[in-house]
């Protein structure tokens, strides 16, 4: 398979291969092959140099027409999104509206329900009062009050939300969350900044004392032509 970019030199790349056959066999158990081990890491430097003049411009060239035609791209979707995002706050607004008229409806049916019964349970209170009296049966009149005082639950059936449907389009709904206290938040839900860490260390060294931190030298080689 070719690239999809021909560059006019490619023995960089041919020669990099060599390299870690190289490295393996460099040695270093005396001053000599120190010295030769160093040599190799400088002659990696000078590859690596000769690479970046290969390929940069390629690169450079690659990156500014991915640029250009990322721009391009947004600029032509940027009034559809504009239009979606107007059509779908239109929809949500539409559905929450459905939300609030059903909500409302079940509280009327609710409450209609509630007086019905209540009617229903004064009535046949008032019945059973009149007939005990009538028979002078104490039992039927204190059945009658213990009806008047118990309190009177009742539920309509649920009321259905008028849910439109589209070929194509779905309605999700999801948990969000927004901070309104981030000092009550808890601790396992807490990130550590660690480039705020990481730049007092570089700064203070072994000096910097921050709690549950342990603070270590590492050490890095580097290699250059003077």
């Amino acid at each position: 398979m070719s690239s999809v970019l021909e560059f006019p030199d490619r023995t960089v790349v041919t020669e990099a291969l060599t390299w870690p056959e190289r490295a393996k066999a460099a040695t270093i158990t005396d001053e000599q092959s120190y010295h030769a081990a160093a040599e190799l890491l400088l002659g990696i430097k000078d590859l690596r140099k000769k690479i970046a003049e290969t390929f940069d411009p390629h690169c450079r060239r690659a990156f500014e027409a991915h640029r250009a035609l990322t721009k391009e791209k947004a600029d032509a979707e940027a009034p559809l999104t504009q239009a979606e995002t107007i059509i779908k706050n239109a929809i949500r607004l539409f559905d929450a509206e459905q939300d609030r008229i059903r909500r409302e409806q079940q509280r009327i049916a609710d409450e209609a329900a509630r007086v019905a019964a209540e009617t229903e349970a004064l009535e046949r209170a008032a019945a059973l009062e009149a007939e005990g009296k009538a028979y002078g049966d104490d039992a039927m009149v204190a059945e009658a009050h213990a009806i008047i005082e118990t309190p009177v639950t009742a539920v309509a059936a649920p009321v259905v939300k008028m849910t439109l449907k589209v070929a194509g389009i779905t309605m999700r709904k999801t948990w969000a969350f927004r901070i309104v206290n981030p000092n009550l938040v808890p601790r396992q839900y807490l990130v550590i900044d660690e480039s705020k860490v990481r730049g007092v260390v570089r700064s203070l060294g072994q000096a910097a004392n921050i709690p549950g931190v342990e603070v270590y030298e590492e050490t890095s080689v580097a290699a250059g032509r003077r």
